[in-house]
């Protein structure tokens, strides 16, 4: 089974194409992306990802769905946010 690579834009350390974050309750965020594929009708599908615990989605599926199960995963997540590495 392929690796779930998730590409991260630099400047934000949220994956490309991020379109919505959610803030955990420990202030970690799970971010909402494009997963590049889509539907059998032809709606693009989307996957999210918790940057303070590590959890992913499993499926792809559209928008509102996937949505909802961020903004789940959210509510019920303490992650704190990882310490970014240094600078140079």
């Amino acid at each position: 089974m392929p690796a779930n690579i998730v590409h991260a834009n630099p400047a934000t350390g949220l994956p490309v194409g991020t379109v919505a974050v959610f803030l955990t309750q420990g202030a970690a965020l799970v971010a909402l992306y494009p997963s590049g594929g889509s539907t059998g009708h032809g709606c693009p599908t989307f996957k999210w990802l918790c940057l303070g615990c590590g959890e992913a989605s499993y499926y792809e599926d559209e928008r509102g769905p996937v949505r909802n199960r961020a903004n789940g995963h959210a509510t019920d997540c303490r992650a704190i946010p990882w310490p970014r590495p240094a600078q140079l």
